[in-house]
């Protein structure tokens, strides 16, 4: 799929009106605080971490992203503050784990699982409405193979940050993410 860089027109009658794509970004997106929006946004930062800008993002696929060297990466997003709660409510660190059906773009698979090679959880930290969400320094990322949810919850749902940090994923900032993606081992590969 074509990348838009936002400045593509909408057209009436076959020409350009003053409305143009990035209008429409700033409308629909600029809270990005909102669960669904951020969840996208922890996306693209693990995308731009991994260095795979001019690939367009893709629904519908197993999982959200392919690491350079053809890892399958699932990405989970939280945070303590959340766009409908008051500033001093902080919510509970909680990632969905399931298992899913994959969708090959014609059906859905007959057993769910998790389709993917690793999880990358990213949590923006901040605790006051002060801190932009767009600050890297306030995002910490925890980088798990799948193989270890699978070992040790593997009928488990969700997962709370305290009972990941159980499992030892490996911690990282934004800058780290890469190393941290791409020293992942899978269960088959030698070490």
């Amino acid at each position: 799929m074509e990348q838009l860089n936002g400045n593509e027109p909408f057209t009436l009658h076959g020409s350009d009106t003053s409305i143009i794509l990035q209008d429409f970004w700033r409308w629909a997106y600029s809270d990005l605080l909102n669960n669904t929006h951020r969840g996208v946004l922890a996306e693209f930062l693990v995308h731009s971490a991994l260095g795979t800008k001019d690939v367009a993002r893709a629904d519908w696929l197993p999982f959200d992203l392919t690491s350079p060297s053809g890892l399958r990466i699932e990405v989970k997003s939280s945070a303590y503050l959340q766009a409908w709660t008051p500033e001093d409510v902080f919510s509970q660190i909680i990632f969905d784990i399931s298992k899913k059906l994959a969708w090959d773009g014609a059906t859905y698979a007959s057993k769910a699982m998790r389709n993917n090679d690793l999880y990358v959880f990213c949590v923006f930290t901040a605790r006051t409405r002060d801190v932009s969400i767009l600050d890297l320094d306030y995002w910490d990322f925890y980088v798990l193979p799948t193989s270890v949810l699978n070992e040790k919850v593997p009928e488990q749902k969700k997962i709370s940050l305290s009972s990941l940090l159980k499992l030892e994923p490996i911690k990282t900032d934004f800058s780290g993410l890469p190393a941290a993606v791409e020293s992942v081992r899978l269960p088959d590969e030698t070490t």
